[in-house]
């Protein structure tokens, strides 16, 4: 019998057609990813790929079983919703993954209005990357993803629920403090602070500095940290300058321990979306859950979200 999670990594290999991006998004090794598809391919006695290099191309055989795989995971994620009104505990325990300011600033403000409503719901936050957060949405171990990082994923359905403004943050004493407002190719001339290589925050922090000139190549990355509350500290230590989420910040701006100053050609923004599996969602916290985080959306379209308020059925 073929397992479920190496046609998952053919799946999704066969979407990105790059075993180095498809290992990213699986949140495993390359080896590994390459490991599973050669089970997969000896397992059927057939190749699905040919390979040059780290790219890849679909063969005919591979062609042709990429729907039917698609079709399996859609099969097992309403087989699962199915059977969801026959849970003991139905009901009463809601799994969440999140990324890293959604459950740390977003989630806690949410949650009581959650709770009020379900007194007896038990809620488990797991927290991780994006694609961390979605490979366990995938994998059925949580039952929505929150995620800070663009995503499209077609075996999930994907909504924004509001944005988020990263800002540059430096001591109060720095040279820079009276700035009004900052020019990208400034920000070489000094240590700069960012999240960790693969994490989305980062990812926003490049794509603004190289559309505005600066490679990331050029910039004084001497400490990386892999969370925003370190930043924050060790900006404040005077380690360096580095970027923050507003969302981090309220607390520090109050305490005048920090300084944000404006950027030329900014801010930078980043989408907050939710994800969940393809099927209807059914009343419940899962569904209340998504009315709270949608209503948090300022703008007055929501494609997505009328799809799935429209649609009945157990999830």
């Amino acid at each position: 019998m073929i397992e479920n999670f190496k046609l998952q990594v053919f799946r999704v290999v066969a979407e990105t057609l790059n075993f180095s991006k498809a290992a990213e998004e699986l949140h495993l090794s390359q080896p590994a990813v390459t490991s599973q598809v050669r089970g997969l391919e000896e397992s059927l006695g057939i190749a699905l790929f040919d390979r040059v290099g780290r790219n890849a191309t679909l063969t005919p055989a591979g062609k042709t079983l990429l729907p039917f795989v698609r079709q399996i995971e859609t099969l097992t994620s309403d087989a699962v919703a199915a059977l969801a009104p026959f849970g003991v505990q139905e009901g009463l325990e809601l799994t969440l993954g999140a990324s890293h300011t959604i459950g740390v600033y977003i989630l806690p403000k949410l949650l009581p209005t959650l709770l009020r409503d379900w007194p007896r719901l038990r809620v488990h936050v797991a927290i991780g990357s994006t694609s961390e957060v979605l490979n366990a949405l995938a994998t059925h171990q949580v039952s929505i993803g929150l995620i800070e990082a663009p995503a499209h994923r077609p075996d999930l359905k994907i909504e924004r629920f509001t944005e988020d403004e990263l800002c540059l943050i430096l001591p109060p004493n720095h040279r820079w403090a009276k700035k009004t407002v900052l020019r990208a190719a400034e920000i070489v001339q000094e240590p700069i602070l960012l999240r960790e290589t693969g994490s989305g925050m980062r990812r926003f922090v490049e794509d603004y500095l190289e559309s505005n000139g600066v490679l990331s190549q050029q910039l004084r990355t001497n400490v990386d940290l892999n969370s925003t509350e370190g930043i924050i500290s060790a900006v404040e230590s005077g380690l360096g300058i580095g970027f923050a989420p507003v969302l981090a910040l309220e607390k520090v701006k109050l305490a005048g321990s920090v300084r944000i100053i404006p950027l030329e050609n900014g801010p930078i923004k980043r989408e907050m979306s939710f994800a969940i599996l393809s099927g209807p969602v059914r009343e419940g916290p899962l569904r209340d859950l998504i009315d709270l985080l949608r209503s948090l959306n300022p703008s007055p379209k929501r494609k997505a979200g009328k799809e799935l308020a429209a649609a009945g059925g157990p999830q």
